[in-house]
C-alpha cells in the first residue's frame, strides 16, 4: 500500500511538474529577443529620453512664439468691481455712496510699432525652427550612438566566434599529436607545450565572453531593453561597400546637416532681433476704447437701472520713447552680440564639419583597401593552416609550425573584423554629417 501510495504522489508531482518545466522552457525561447541594425536604432529613437527633451524645447519653443506673436493682436480686458463703502467724510458724500458697482470693458490694438512687433515675431518663429533643427540634430546623434553600439556588439560576438574557432583548432592539433605520440614519434615536451597552448587560449576565450556581454549590455539600455531579456544580434558585416564622391557628400552635407541648418535659423532669428531692438527708439501708435457700467445707491446693495450709468469712450494713443537710463541701447548691444556669437559659431562649425567629413571620406578609403589585403590574408592563413595541419599529422612539419599557423590564422581573422568594424562605424559617421544614406547613385535616402 504504502508503495503504491508513493508511486501515486510520484505521479502527480510530475504530471504537475514537467508540463510548468515545458512552459519555463518555451518562456526563455520567447524571451530571446532577436535585434537587427534597423530595428535597434527604432527602438533607440522611441525610447531616447535625449529627443523628448528636445521635443519639449520645441514645445517652449512655440509657446515663446505664441506668447509674442500676441501682441500684435486686440487685448481686451473686462473688469467689475462691487464696493461697500462702510466709512467716509460728509463732504465727500456727493463723490460717494454706501454701495458702488463699477463694471466694463476694455480694449487696446497696437496699429504701428515701425516694426518692433512683427520683428519680435519673426525672430521667435525662426527660434522655433531653429529648435526643429537642434531636436532633428539630437536623432541623428541617437542614431550614431546606436550603430556605434551594435557594431561594437557585433564586433565582440565575433571575436568571440574567431576565439572560439581558435581553440577548437588547438584540440585538433593537440589530438593530432596524441595520434602521432602512439606512434612514438612526439617527445614529452611537445605534449607539455601543446597542452600549454590549449590552457593559453581559455583566458582569451573567457576574455572575449565578457566583452560581448558588456558590449551587449550597453546595447541593451541604449534600445531599453529589460534586463529579463536576451538579445540575439541579426545580420553580420558585409565585405562589400561602395565608394564615395566627396563633392557630392559635401554637397549633401551643406543640404541636409541639421546643426548647420539650426545655425543658419539662429542667425536669422539675432538677426530679427536686432532689427526689433532696433525698432524700440521709435514711436508706438495704438487704439483703444472703453464702456463702463456705474452704479452706487445709499439705500441698497442691488441697484435700479435708474441708478446706473453707462460710460463709453475711445481714443489713439502715441508713446514716444525718451529717456529710459539707456536701457533700449543696452538691448540693442546684446542683441548685436548674440547674432555676432551665432554668425561665428556657424563658422567654426562649418570649418570642424567640413574637416570631419574629409578625415572620414580618408579613413573610409584606407579601410576599404585594408578590408581587400584583410580578404586575401584570411583566405591564405587558411590555406596555410590547413596544410600544416596535414603535414604535422604526417610530421613534416614542428610543433611550433602548427602553432604558428593557427595563431597568424586568428590573427589576420580578428584583423579583417577589426577592419570591417572601422569601415561600417566610419560609414555612420558619414550618414551622420549627411543625413541620410549615401548610394552609388550620388542619390540622399532620408534615414
Amino acid at each position: 500500500m504504502r508503495k503504491r501510495i508513493k508511486f501515486f504522489i510520484t505521479l502527480v508531482i510530475t504530471v504537475i511538474f514537467i508540463p510548468n518545466i515545458v512552459s519555463l522552457g518555451y518562456a526563455e525561447d520567447d524571451a530571446i529577443l532577436k535585434i537587427n541594425l534597423n530595428e535597434a536604432v527604432r527602438r533607440a529613437l522611441i525610447t531616447s529620453e535625449e529627443i523628448k527633451i528636445k521635443e519639449q524645447e520645441v514645445s517652449k519653443a512655440l509657446g515663446v512664439y505664441k506668447e509674442t506673436r500676441s501682441s500684435m493682436l486686440p487685448q481686451i480686458t473686462a473688469q467689475s468691481t462691487w464696493t461697500n463703502n462702510i466709512e467716509y467724510p460728509a463732504k465727500v458724500a456727493g463723490s460717494y455712496s454706501d454701495y458702488q458697482l463699477n463694471s466694463g470693458i476694455s480694449a487696446t490694438q497696437v496699429i504701428w510699432s515701425f516694426g518692433k512687433i512683427i520683428h519680435a515675431v519673426n525672430s521667435a518663429n525662426k527660434a522655433v525652427e531653429a529648435s526643429r533643427f537642434n531636436s532633428e540634430t539630437s536623432k541623428q546623434d541617437v542614431i550614431y550612438t546606436t550603430k556605434l553600439s551594435y557594431f561594437s556588439s557585433l564586433l565582440a560576438q565575433n571575436a568571440l566566434s574567431i576565439t572560439e574557432k581558435s581553440y577548437k583548432n588547438a584540440l585538433e592539433n593537440q589530438k593530432l599529436l596524441g595520434e602521432r605520440s602512439y606512434g612514438g614519434r612526439s617527445p614529452k615536451y611537445e605534449i607539455i607545450r601543446m597542452n600549454a597552448e590549449v590552457a593559453a587560449r581559455v583566458p582569451n576565450v573567457n576574455e572575449a565572453r565578457t566583452q560581448f556581454d558588456a558590449a551587449t549590455e550597453t546595447l541593451r539600455k541604449i534600445i531599453d531593453v529589460s534586463l529579463g531579456s536576451k538579445i540575439a544580434l541579426v545580420g553580420n558585416f558585409k565585405e562589400e561597400y561602395n565608394d564615395f564622391d566627396y563633392e557630392t557628400l559635401v554637397a549633401a552635407m551643406y543640404e541636409y546637416e541639421p546643426s548647420l541648418k539650426s545655425f543658419d535659423k539662429t542667425i536669422e532669428s539675432a538677426e530679427e532681433e536686432v532689427k526689433s531692438k532696433y525698432s524700440a527708439f521709435f514711436p508706438t501708435v495704438s487704439a483703444f476704447g472703453g464702456w463702463s457700467y456705474l452704479g452706487g445707491s445709499n439705500e441698497n446693495q442691488f441697484f435700479s437701472n435708474k441708478e446706473i450709468k453707462q460710460y463709453s469712450l475711445a481714443g489713439i494713443q502715441v508713446s514716444i520713447p525718451i529717456w529710459e537710463g539707456g536701457a533700449k541701447q543696452a538691448q540693442l548691444s546684446q542683441s548685436k552680440a548674440d547674432k555676432e556669437i551665432a554668425v561665428l559659431k556657424r563658422r567654426q562649425l562649418n570649418k570642424d564639419l567640413l574637416l570631419e567629413l574629409k578625415k572620414a571620406s580618408l579613413e573610409y578609403k584606407q579601410y576599404k583597401d585594408n578590408l581587400k589585403a584583410n580578404i586575401d590574408a584570411v583566405n591564405l592563413a587558411e590555406e596555410s593552416f590547413k596544410q600544416t595541419q596535414e603535414m604535422f599529422a604526417a610530421g613534416q612539419v614542428t610543433l611550433t609550425d602548427v602553432n604558428d599557423a593557427e595563431l597568424l590564422l586568428t590573427n589576420q581573422r580578428l584583423n579583417k573584423e577589426m577592419t570591417l568594424f572601422s569601415i561600417n562605424v566610419t560609414l555612420a559617421r558619414i550618414e551622420k554629417l549627411i543625413t541620410g544614406e549615401y548610394d552609388e547613385r550620388k542619390t540622399i535616402k532620408k534615414s
